[in-house]
């Protein structure tokens, strides 16, 4: 990984830190923006990983792990109901969770590194992995959402439902 990917990696932790420690309300339209925006540039900047089981293998459980830390973040966001409105906030434990998969996919890079694995993921791959990780996460978070309530739009302020 060269070092404006790695910069970019740091930028966009960043943003998606900020993002998931603020309030917000929670709606159905719109949660998976945040999540095709980074797969989106993820897969336009490139996944390359060769073609061979040991890379193949280290991709699927690159994917596995977003998805479950993706569940768990969903399920650990807190929620609350406040004027008809639900929102959510990260939690310590799902930032901490969140940059542990990213350590994770470094780690993994480590490993192919030292398996002499042709394994090449970049700054491609770990955007396509956040994107599927904040995929799960809104839907589990909008699952939660409705039995509390939530509506499919944001309710405009000082507006009766």
């Amino acid at each position: 990984m060269s070092v404006t990917e790695l910069i970019a990696v740091l930028a966009l932790t960043g943003y998606a830190v900020y993002k998931q420690t603020h309030v917000h309300e929670v709606t159905g339209r719109s949660r998976f923006k945040l999540a095709i925006i980074y797969a989106a540039v993820g897969i336009v900047l490139g996944v390359h990983v060769a073609h061979t089981a040991g890379a193949l293998g280290l991709l699927v459980v690159s994917i596995a792990a977003s998805l479950v830390v993706g569940l768990i973040r969903g399920r650990h966001s807190r929620m609350w109901t406040d004027g008809g409105r639900v929102y959510t906030q990260g939690t310590v434990f799902t930032v901490g969770i969140f940059l542990a998969l990213i350590a994770f996919k470094f780690a993994l890079g480590t490993f192919a590194y030292f398996a002499h694995i042709s394994y090449g993921g970049g700054l491609g791959e770990i955007l396509l992995m956040i994107g599927v990780m904040l995929a799960v996460q809104a839907e589990i978070t909008w699952r939660r959402a409705q039995t509390l309530g939530a509506a499919t739009v944001p309710a405009m302020a000082g507006t009766a439902r």
